[in-house]
């Protein structure tokens, strides 16, 4: 029984233990933000004398890292354009076995493609030796019917002037009169058909008006109608309660997303002095919101773009995780998405 006890007690500490790690892992994700930051230059540039090396004058590196730099990742221009993560000293994606394969796929693929080009040229070398075959055969056997075909002709001319001259005249006078009368008939009953078309075509031309203004009609109806709904949707109380939470919720989530560092200056001139005062005028209307983080010097004798970017932020996955399940549990923002698919659906 003892030893029972103790085997027990062992795997209880084991499944507290397993527990305990489970929750803090979970903490960690849940409240430990994920730290991104974006650095970029622009070495300056006269688009006059120097347009063709804007792309060396460029420089940006986007990353992030979490928990100390236990998990980061990066991606580099122009020196490294491949996404990579990191967990501590090994490189999660991509993974070193799928870079692997897909060079050695490359090659495959380019030996294939080596192979196949052989293969076309020996099959036009053999098609070629067919079709110069199976034209001499089609001209000896085209011959041969076509005299085939000469003496089976002759041969039934022959036989039909044979019957008409054993069968006289008496007859053929009859089957043409039988024959012009039946092709009376049958022109009689193509005119009446001919009249009865155009008569049921005339119908639909006067009919399709009629049914074009039907549909347009429903169709006015039905918009007017989902108008209507829209509107009284949109003065409901419940809508209301559910806006302002949604907004709540969606200006926290952007809040805690935007950069809490960011320092952004610009060196900015157009070919054209009017399109640089233009640009300039938008950023002093736009200054109460970007002081503090954004600077930009006009030139107006220059065709010229330089600077440097500097952005710092952080994501919680709580925040958002509770954002989420806000919006996902309330009343009011479940009665207006039920609402909105009524009406998009009716």
């Amino acid at each position: 029984m003892a030893t029972f006890l103790s085997i027990l007690k062992i795997i209880g500490i084991v499944l507290l233990v397993a527990l305990a790690v489970l929750l803090v892992l979970i903490l960690l994700v849940l409240f430990v933000p994920i730290r991104y930051a974006v650095d970029a230059r622009i070495d300056e540039t006269d688009f006059g004398k120097e347009a063709d090396k804007l792309k060396d004058n460029i420089y940006a590196k986007a990353s992030f890292h979490w928990l100390l730099y236990l998990v980061r990742g990066s991606i580099e221009y122009p020196d490294d354009l491949n996404f990579k993560v990191k967990v501590l000293f090994f490189q999660v994606f991509p993974s070193k076995k799928r870079n692997k394969e897909e060079s050695g796929n490359d090659l495959e693929d380019k030996k294939d493609i080596q192979t196949e080009m052989e293969d076309l040229g020996d099959l036009e070398n053999k098609t070629d030796d067919q079709t110069k075959e199976e034209a001499s055969e089609d001209k000896t056997s085209s011959d041969q019917g076509s005299t085939n075909d000469e003496s089976m002709n002759n041969d039934r001319e022959l036989n039909e002037a044979f019957e008409k001259n054993d069968y006289g005249d008496g007859a053929d006078d009859e089957e043409s009169k039988e024959d012009d009368f039946e092709d009376e008939e049958e022109d009689d009953k193509s005119f009446l058909d001919t009249l009865h078309n155009i008569f049921s075509i005339l119908c639909d031309i006067v009919k399709i008006p009629q049914n074009v203004l039907k549909k347009i009609q429903c169709t006015i109806s039905s918009i007017y109608a989902k108008i209507n709904m829209i509107k009284n949707t949109l003065t409901n109380d419940i809508f209301k309660r559910a806006f302002e939470v949604t907004k709540k919720q969606v200006f926290r989530v952007l809040k805690m997303i935007l950069p809490k560092k960011c320092k952004i200056n610009l060196l900015v001139g157009m070919e054209d002095v009017a399109a640089t005062a233009d640009i300039f005028s938008a950023y002093g209307i736009l200054y109460p919101l970007l002081v503090g983080k954004v600077y930009m010097q006009p030139d107006f004798e220059r065709q010229v773009i330089g600077g440097n970017v500097y952005i710092r932020g952080r994501i919680r996955i709580f925040t958002i995780i509770w954002a989420a399940a806000v919006l996902y549990f309330n009343k009011d923002v479940k009665k207006t998405i039920r609402r909105f698919r009524k009406i998009m659906g009716s």
